[in-house]
């Protein structure tokens, strides 16, 4: 089955924003709810290596999948994956329950983004990609910051274990109904094929080139992540809502700035809201270490979600503007791959600066790499948006 003419990526709003209730709520609990249970600091980070392990390897081989295979039944199958990993978590009693529900979590993810950026570019017109980019973020971004209030609500009403079970419960079911809604109403994108069409064609060179940036960006991204809030309770604070209102006007802007940011790349093109995105973000990060004050700090954190508001959507349809549909699904399975092993390797490093150099090291390393990123992009991508 061909791209339905007239079909729009709207349809693919709701089931992402119900699928992504859990996710902010598990990076928060997580850690917590693993350390009730006995587990190690060891074993804490191996919840959070197994998941990034199934990204890495699975992540290129669903880009192939959905394109040799075609698109929905690969959508369908990460949100009915996305409601097993929620019933496993609900369920999960000891530290297996959690790696289960975990491999499970990942393999969902793997099949999940890759496929709902391949079927927004396969059903966006060429011109509004950025705008229809940024939407899907933002439907991300709403479903985590309801699916928030509601987890540590149930905690609050119910206590920690129940509030925990109950808070899954509902992300399992509300990621069942994505699957349902995915189903009756996601048609297939895949392209015809055609003589023109090669089933083996290869990503073109333009996607390297960009891939250089992504790597960097999460290597970079990847240096601060795990630290980030170890520095916060260290230099601030530990109380840990406290903090998380911190971080609240940045989730804000995430719900409503994506797709505006996304349909300015539309007009200008992708490589100035790439390169603009990098630099904000980067030269922001120089001045955090220098923060003595916590609403200071949150006026900073939220100024750079501005820069990468302006980049991530411009990146996502930029991966669009350089393949062509046969390849599609391939060129989005690098993107991902590129991303997360950059997230992977940066944390390494980013730990190491911080305990053996300085803790201001891995916000300077971030910011360089950044920056280098933005002159990347001027130099290497400059381009019109197809």
């Amino acid at each position: 089955m061909s791209i339905q003419s007239g079909v729009s990526p709207t349809l693919l709003y709701r089931p992402v924003l119900l699928a992504s209730f859990g996710f902010t709520f598990l990076a928060f609990g997580l850690p917590i709810y693993s350390k009730a249970l006995g587990a190690s600091a060891l074993e804490i980070g191996g919840l959070y290596a197994i998941f990034t392990a199934v990204l890495l390897v699975l992540r290129p081989m669903v880009g192939w999948g959905v394109d040799r295979f075609g698109r929905r039944r690969f959508l369908i199958a990460a949100l009915l994956g996305y409601s097993a990993s929620m019933l496993a978590f609900a369920l999960a009693r000891d530290l297996a329950g959690l790696y289960l529900a975990r491999l499970l979590q990942g393999i969902a993810s793997s099949l999940m983004w890759v496929t709902v950026f391949t079927v927004v570019a396969d059903l966006a017109n060429p011109h509004d990609r950025g705008r229809v980019m940024g939407r899907v973020n933002e439907s991300t971004s709403r479903g985590e910051i309801i699916g928030v209030v509601l987890g540590f609500g149930m905690l609050r009403l119910l206590g920690n274990q129940n509030g925990w079970v109950v808070s899954f419960l509902v992300y399992a079911g509300l990621a069942l109904v994505a699957a349902w809604l995915a189903w009756k109403k996601v048609p297939e994108t895949r392209p015809p094929t055609s003589p023109q069409t090669s089933p083996g064609r290869i990503v073109p060179p333009g996607m390297l080139r960009l891939m250089v940036v992504v790597f960097a960006t999460g290597f970079g991204m990847g240096l601060i992540s795990p630290i980030y809030m170890v520095y916060l309770q260290d230099k601030f604070t530990t109380d840990i809502s406290l903090l998380a209102w911190a971080f609240f006007p940045a989730g804000i802007l995430y719900t409503v700035l994506p797709s505006r940011m996304g349909g300015l790349s539309d007009r200008v093109g992708r490589a100035p809201l790439m390169a603009g995105g990098l630099a904000v973000a980067g030269a922001i990060s120089f001045f955090l270490p220098g923060v003595s004050s916590l609403l200071v700090l949150a006026l900073l954190y939220t100024l750079s979600t501005v820069g990468w508001t302006m980049a991530d959507p411009a990146e996502a349809a930029m991966v669009a503007d350089l393949t062509g549909g046969d390849v599609r699904g391939r060129g989005y399975g690098l993107y991902q791959f590129a991303a997360n092993l950059g997230a992977t390797l940066g944390p390494l490093l980013g730990g190491w600066l911080y305990d053996s150099t300085s803790q201001a090291a891995p916000f300077y390393a971030n910011g360089a790499i950044l920056i280098a990123g933005a002159l990347w992009v001027i130099l290497f991508l400059r381009r019109r948006p197809a």
